[in-house]
């Protein structure tokens, strides 16, 4: 039976969910994590493990609220012996609650209006608002006086994450990359692949041209129509078409809603831009050939999924975490049609940046609130998770099981622990990379103890191991050894993303309402955008960028500018 991957989940864990965070009520107060550190881990490759923590810890349960999609993680997470293996050194258990059926900003609403949080919180794009309602308790006292935290995160990371206030309230994101598989870009069929010769696939005309001339030949798939293009649209998953698509097109990264001058440091707006007016000009010219997925603007992510799973997409624009899901029922069901991503810019472009910076984002994360009624536990806790023993749990799996020491102090894995790592059914199972909140280490630097790289996915073995043999087949036509051979690759962050910058903007504060309009205008054109007659595009156009010319994207472009360049000098070292 083919080994189903989730690749893409570990990078959307590590990417977006990775950070924690911890802080007393009365920073003052010196943390009991000074009086009772956690015990030390044993040596790699002992036979005498260190005593769990837990016999010097009090029993302890603390709520947690994930502000974002649910993870695949079996729940409860002391259920799966990863989990189980942490509450034996922490003696914590936690209740933990994910954010479904209502979007971020109206639970962070909620909670405000309520002034009741859960006892650890994780805050996704509302950092500010929590921020701006005094939700957490400062960290700065606790992190002095931590005994792994603060080995966790350099001087320039801590000042990333201080407010202006002077405080810390939240632990930021490390971010990482896959070594297998790209962020994200412009996916097409291995079928269509195959039947074009396997072409190099670099611009934008010559990726929409591959799916015309595929779907004219192969117009239908197991007795359905070969959609063309599809694109998710329900909810945040949107961002796709309201911005993220086309900011890749021109060389410019992730960066939310705007792109950013590398050189001026100058933030953008991207709805409004020549290049989102060429990505919606895809869509139309797709939907006026009736090759466009005609359930485009009205289906569920589900659904999107289950296109995906099915085959029948020659192609799409997407980041691979956000459809794991379904190439993972695309590789069980039939491989031989499996997507593949290319960095693709359009003419004249020279330089693409899909792969990303290797970046810290402190605009978000996991912080202890004002209404956790033991905070100097909740630290104690995330201390020890912080650990270099748990963090290795959580990543590796339990020792014995998901891996051994080598004689050396590495990690090492045999095949079979290989597979079963590559397998999301047993990852789910064991628990192994299904709680990335907790990831202190960030996936590519190596521990300061044993030097373990933090993440198997980032080791060679991984790589050597991580295909099957369909793919490494695929990329003999390539004369390629993996499927980020095509991209450019990660290079150092010069600022803090685009992104984070939004979440640390108050929506209450009218710049950040503009952003906000601006989507919400922008969802709603898109649709008319791609369905309009091609002669009548330029028109709603005009009309789509009339009513953002109304709202105040200047002054929230201003806004970002400024805060970008203000923490520039920080990613100088």
């Amino acid at each position: 039976m083919t080994m189903r991957k989730s690749i893409a989940i570990l990078i959307a864990l590590m990417m977006v969910l990775a950070a924690l965070a911890g802080c007393s009520s009365n920073p003052t107060t010196t943390p009991d994590a000074t009086k009772a550190p956690a015990a030390d881990p044993a040596e790699p490759g002992t036979d005498d493990p260190a005593e769990p923590a837990a016999v010097e810890r009090d029993p302890a349960t603390f709520s947690l609220l994930y502000m974002s999609a649910a993870t695949t993680t079996v729940d409860p997470w002391a259920d799966t012996p990863v989990g189980q293996y942490l509450e034996s050194k922490t003696n914590v258990k936690l209740e933990i609650e994910y954010l479904v059926g209502s979007d971020v900003r109206q639970k962070a609403s909620l909670l405000i209006a309520g002034n009741e949080y859960p006892d650890i919180l994780h805050t996704a794009d509302a950092s500010g608002d929590f921020y701006a309602a005094g939700a957490f308790i400062p960290l700065n006292d606790y992190i002095e006086n931590s005994t792994n935290i603060k080995n966790c995160y350099t001087n320039s990371q801590i000042k990333q994450m201080t407010q202006d206030d002077g405080n810390i309230y939240w632990f930021g994101a490390h971010a990482s990359e896959n070594a297998a598989y790209p962020t994200a870009g412009y996916y097409l069929n291995m079928d269509l692949l195959a039947q074009a010769d396997y072409p190099e696939v670099k611009t934008f005309d010559q990726w929409q041209q591959l799916i015309i001339d595929y779907v004219a030949a192969n117009p239908t798939f197991n007795g359905q129509s070969t959609i063309g293009v599809s694109e998710p649209t329900e909810a945040w998953r949107a961002s796709a078409v309201q911005y993220g698509g086309s900011r890749f097109l021109v060389g410019f990264q992730n960066d939310g809603l705007t792109v950013v001058d590398p050189e001026t440091l100058e933030a953008k707006i991207i709805m409004d831009q020549d290049f989102q007016k060429e990505f919606c000009k895809m869509l139309n010219t797709m939907w006026n050939l009736g090759i466009a997925d005609p359930e485009m603007f009205m289906q569920t992510d589900e659904q999107y999924q289950a296109k995906i799973g099915s085959g029948r997409i020659a192609g799409l624009y997407d980041q691979r975490s956000m459809i794991s899901v379904g190439l993972d029922a695309l590789e069980a069901n039939d491989p031989s049609r499996m997507l593949v991503a290319f960095p693709v810019v359009l003419e004249g472009v020279t330089t693409e940046r899909y792969r990303g910076p290797r970046a810290f984002a402190g605009g978000s994360g996991i912080g202890i609130t004002i209404t956790c009624k033991n905070p100097d536990r909740a630290f104690q806790f995330l201390d020890d998770i912080a650990s270099e023993e748990l963090q290795t749990v959580l990543r590796w799996g339990v020792e014995g099981t998901d891996f051994s020491y080598g004689e050396d102090g590495s990690l090492v894995k045999t095949e079979e622990q290989w597979a079963n790592y590559n397998n999301i059914e047993y990852k789910q199972q064991s628990g192994i990379e299904q709680m990335g909140w907790f990831y202190f280490w960030p996936g590519l630097m190596p521990f300061t103890g044993s030097g373990t790289i933090a993440s198997p996915s980032n080791t060679p073995e991984f790589v050597a191991l991580a295909y099957e043999d369909y793919e490494k087949e695929f990329l003999t036509h390539y004369n390629a050894e993996t499927f980020c051979d095509w991209f450019n690759p990660s290079y150092d962050a010069m600022y803090e993303p685009g992104w984070s910058i939004r979440q640390r903007i108050d929506t209450a504060d009218p710049r950040k309402i503009a952003g906000e309009t601006a989507l919400e205008i922008t969802l709603e054109y898109v649709p008319k955008l791609a369905q309009c007659k091609t002669e009548d595009f330029d028109k709603v156009w005009d009309e789509f960028t009339g009513k953002l010319a109304d709202l105040p994207l200047r002054e929230y472009e201003e806004l970002a500018t400024q805060m970008i360049k203000d923490g520039a000098s920080l990613y100088q070292n």
